[in-house]
Order: structure tokens, then C-alpha cells, then sequence
């Protein structure tokens, strides 16, 4: 049977990757439905990639018909543009903004972890917590122990501490303190606790953090 629906992923108006095949407009559209709703629990985007801007779109595409439907995108400006598909053999059924977790890196453990799994492993609510941006970092205190991330630049260690803060606030939740600007002393402190605890020092200073290609 033909699988003459693809449901793609594209970044920045570009197709990077099919993420499934089907032979009948219903089945696609039930799993894009599907992708559109789970996709509204991503806290944290991708904003940034390779120091490029990026955004993402989902779409059902056919080569059943070769009539392009007329649909629009809303941009960052809040005009609508018109959806097109440089390909003669597909057109676009329907498209959807779509977000890709980012992921911070956490020098505990060595690897990448996402939004969710930050909150259940450092952010438990039987403590109170101080959780502030040093650079592209961020830091983690409970009392005098301090846990570090690292995120691309310091853009996006603030936007990390900006949705953070509004998730607590929606979870009604009181036992954090945010903090965006510590003092030069503050600052100083944290480096020595982080260097006593082992951490690199050339890495702390670092003010970006390259990711390899995705």
C-alpha cells in the first residue's frame, strides 16, 4: 500500500526529518493532531542551535492531490504568511508551529537533561531553594550546596531562570528564590564553592557553550 502522507518536521522552512509514513489522510491527520497536543507540554525550546536562530514547524504533506489549500503561519510579528512548499510533487495539508525540547547540561551527572527531569531531580518542594544565572550557567543552592548547569549563552540561561520562575508561580509554588544579577561577591563565591567541589575551572569562565551538530 503507497504511504501517501508524510507527516515532517521542518527547521527554519526547511524539511530535516520525516517522522512517519501513511496510506490515508485520516491516519495522518489523527497522529499530527496527537504530536500538536503533546507538543503543548514542552516548557523549554529550542531557541538556538549551532549560535543560528531556529523554529520549527510540523506538517502533513500528499502527493494525492496537487492543489495547494490556502494556509498561513502567524511570524513573530503577528503577520500571517502564506505556506508554500518548494516541491512538485507534495503539497502541505496542514501546518502547525511546533517546539523541539532544548536540553541543559548537567555537570553532576555529565550529560543532557530536559526541563522535566531538572525539576523532579533538583527542584523537589521539601526545601527552599536560591536558583540564579552565573553567565551561562545556572546555579542551584540548597543551603551551602550548589549544583550547576550549563546552557548556550547567557540568553538562554536567563530565559531558562524566566520560564522556571513562571512555572512556579503557576504551580503555585513558594519554596524558590530567582535571581537574575548577583553581586560581584556573590560571584566570586560561587566560583570558589564550584572550584572546591571539583569543578573545571576553565569551564566555569566560559561565557558560551558549544553543542555539537544535532
Amino acid at each position: 500500500m503507497a504511504n501517501n502522507y508524510l507527516i515532517v518536521l521542518f527547521k527554519n522552512k526547511k524539511k530535516r526529518k520525516i517522522i512517519k509514513r501513511y496510506a490515508t489522510e485520516k491516519s495522518a491527520r489523527e497522529k499530527f493532531n496527537q504530536l500538536i497536543k503533546e507538543n503543548d507540554k514542552i516548557c523549554f525550546d529550542k531557541k538556538i542551535e549551532n549560535a543560528t536562530p531556529v523554529d520549527y514547524e510540523l506538517a502533513i504533506l500528499t502527493n494525492k492531490t496537487k492543489i495547494q489549500t490556502s494556509l498561513f503561519l502567524t511570524d513573530d510579528l503577528g503577520r500571517n504568511l502564506p505556506v508554500n512548499l518548494d516541491n512538485p510533487e507534495f503539497v502541505f495539508l496542514d501546518i502547525k508551529k511546533y517546539k523541539v525540547e532544548e536540553l541543559l547540561f548537567d555537570w553532576q551527572e555529565q550529560k543532557k537533561i530536559s526541563f522535566d527531569e531538572f525539576l523532579k531531580k533538583y527542584l523537589n518542594d521539601k526545601e527552599f531553594k536560591s536558583v540564579y544565572t552565573l553567565n551561562n550557567k545556572l546555579c542551584v543552592q540548597i543551603e551551602t550546596s550548589v549544583s550547576l548547569f550549563s546552557l548556550k549563552d547567557s540568553d538562554e540561561s536567563e530565559r531558562f531562570l524566566d520560564i522556571l520562575q513562571s512555572h512556579f508561580m503557576e504551580n503555585n509554588r513558594m519554596d524558590g528564590l530567582f535571581v537574575r544579577d548577583i553581586s560581584i561577591t556573590q560571584r566570586k563565591w560561587i566560583y570558589s564553592v564550584l572550584e572546591e567541589k571539583g569543578f573545571d575551572k576553565k569551564r566555569l569562565y566560559r561565557l558560551k557553550t558549544t553543542f555539537s551538530k544535532r
